[in-house]
This record gives C-alpha cells, structure tokens and sequence, in this order.
C-alpha cells in the first residue's frame, strides 16, 4: 500500500442532535491501494499558530489516542466520501506520474543514456 496525507478542516468531534461541535483541522496519513481501498493511519492536528518571517504558521502537532479515535472513525463514516473523492484524485496523480516515468525512461533509452 502506498499513502499520502489527507488534510481536513472543520472536522466535528461530536455531532449532538446534528449540531457539529469540537471542529478541528489537521492531517491523517491514509494508506492506500490501486483499487482505492484504505485505512487510517497516524492522525496529526493543526496546532496553535506562531509567525515566522510574518507569516502565520500553523504547525502539525501529534494527536492524543482518543482523539484520533474519534477523529479515525468521523472519517471513515461521515466523512467516507470526501476520503474516497481524495483517494481517486491521488490514484489519477499516481498513474500520470507512472505514465511520465515510462516516457522518461524510452527517451532516455532512445537516446542511448
């Protein structure tokens, strides 16, 4: 399986009575496969924002056990869909890069390199 890093904003950490509540941003590294099977794997979180050279900065700062629970589970039910529409986007980017590769290679070897 390969993976890349899923970014999500405003993802609830509990939905009472369909009131979304507890939103965060971060990432969750998502390992893959090429029929757009996937799991979750390490779940970061956005944290608090510092500047650097006047830019704002929000780093990625790792998430408590329960949280990426919670957080595992929202995106792999209610959030299900926009994981797998991700997925498909990184599995086009895959096989354009491989496609890029392969041409690279028989130029290359056209050209005696």
């Amino acid at each position: 399986m390969t993976s890349f890093f899923y970014t999500f904003e405003e993802l609830p950490i509990a939905i009472v009575s369909g009131i979304e509540a507890g939103l965060v941003n971060g990432q969750a590294e998502v390992h893959y496969d090429s029929r757009g099977n996937w799991k979750i794997g390490t779940i970061t979180l956005e944290g608090f924002g510092q500047r650097v050279n006047g830019v704002r900065q929000w780093p990625q700062v790792a998430c408590p056990d329960a949280i990426a629970t919670i957080i595992g589970q929202r995106l792999e039910n209610e959030w299900a869909g926009r994981v797998d529409d991700a997925i498909s986007d990184q599995i086009e980017r895959d096989r354009e890069d491989a496609a890029e590769y392969r041409a690279e290679m028989r130029r290359e070897h056209r050209m005696g390199l």
